[in-house]
Formats: C-alpha cells, sequence, structure tokens
C-alpha cells in the first residue's frame, strides 16, 4: 500500500520529470522523464524512503540536467547541438543526483543521530575545535 506522501512524491516527480524532458527534448522527452521520475519515486516509495527526500532528490537531478544541457546549447554550434545537450545533461544530471543524494543522506544521518541521543537522554554531541573531549568533563582543554 502506497502512503498518501508517497502518492504525493511520485506525482510531484513525475509532473517535475515531464516539465524537465520537455524543455530539453519536447514531448516526447517530457514523456519519457515523467515516467523514469515517477518510476524512480516509486522505487523510493517501495524502499521506505521519506517522500520528501526522494522529490528533493529527484528535483536536483533534474536542475542539474537542465543546468548541463544549456551549458553545452550555449557554447555548441547549433547544427550539432541536439545530441551533445543529451550527453551533457545525462551526465550532469546524474552527478547531480549523486551529489544531492549523498548531502541528503548525510544530513538525514545527522539529525537522526542527534534526536536519537536526545531521546536515549544523552546530551548532543558539540563540533569545534574545543580542544578536549566534550563528553568527558575532566579532560583539560587547550
Amino acid at each position: 500500500m502506497v502512503r498518501t506522501s508517497d502518492a504525493l512524491s511520485i506525482g510531484a516527480s513525475a509532473i517535475f520529470g515531464a516539465v524537465t524532458g520537455w524543455l530539453l527534448l519536447g514531448a516526447p522527452g517530457g514523456i519519457a522523464a515523467a515516467i523514469i521520475s515517477g518510476g524512480l519515486a516509486y522505487v523510493g516509495a517501495r524502499s521506505d524512503v521519506r517522500s520528501g527526500l526522494v522529490v528533493t532528490v529527484l528535483i536536483g537531478a533534474m536542475t542539474g540536467t537542465l543546468i548541463g544541457a544549456n551549458v553545452v546549447k550555449a557554447i555548441c554550434l547549433p547544427s550539432i547541438c541536439a545530441p551533445l545537450e543529451v550527453a551533457g545533461g545525462v551526465i550532469s544530471g546524474t552527478l547531480s543526483f549523486i551529489g544531492v543524494g549523498l548531502v541528503a543522506a548525510l544530513v538525514t544521518r545527522s539529525f537522526d543521530e542527534y534526536n536519537e541521543r536526545l531521546a536515549a537522554g544523552l546530551p548532543p554531541t558539540t563540533v569545534g575545535c574545543e580542544g578536549g573531549d566534550a563528553q568527558d568533563p575532566d579532560t583539560p582543554e587547550s
């Protein structure tokens, strides 16, 4: 059973995919991108990934796709642009997907660890250049 938030995630991803594909390749690109992005959102929902993360990562990938394709479009000759635009979009979209996905995973993991420490009654970990161990009050600071 798909949750309401997952259904909304799938729908939003398909819509953003359709717009991205349409901007790059017209109607056929819009249909293909809607199917691909909706499918990826469905896989994310079935894998029990948070729907907000799925949409964020896919929109980041689509933005990277548009940026890569438009950079190539700006520097190539009009008669040879289409295949190079698609290649530039696919490469930058894939790299954006990986990059945004890594950042989202690390931030989510950090917040989960923070909330787990609070739930266990432990103080949150501190970061910085304190010099001593922030967890051990007997350790002298420099």
